[in-house]
């Protein structure tokens, strides 16, 4: 079997790891993005066949790579809701431990009203 196009791109579950919770509704897996592209075939790469919604609920972001390694967390090692991430901080988080201009912390992209809060926005 050969190595997924998604592997360190796309998480093999968008469920936090400590608590269970879907940190990302309407967003596909790296093995359902495997499957769709598949389906797709080459057309993916140039069409931008492969649908993915952010929706109000979610919780996807990026955060400073210390802020990760102060959590205990691998690179790449699963999705942390905001609740239990600041629960291995043992603090909330601060606008100042997101990656400003990654894409999923950009203002217009949908998030929790929670994790909203804790980027500042």
């Amino acid at each position: 079997m050969t190595e997924s196009r998604f592997t360190g791109l796309v998480p093999e579950s968008w469920c936090c790891i400590d608590c269970g919770w879907n940190t990302a509704p309407g967003m596909k897996n790296r093995q359902e993005m495997d499957d769709a592209a598949a389906a797709f075939g080459d057309k993916w790469e140039t069409e931008g066949s492969i649908p993915n919604t952010m929706t109000w609920d979610s919780e996807v972001y990026t955060v400073r790579r210390r802020v990760w390694e102060e959590a205990g967390a691998a690179e790449m090692g699963g999705c942390l809701c905001i609740g239990c991430l600041e629960k291995r901080l043992g603090r909330k988080l601060r606008p100042k431990d997101f990656l400003r201009n990654h894409a999923f912390n950009l203002p217009g992209v949908p998030a929790s009203e929670r994790l909203r809060k804790r980027q500042g926005r």
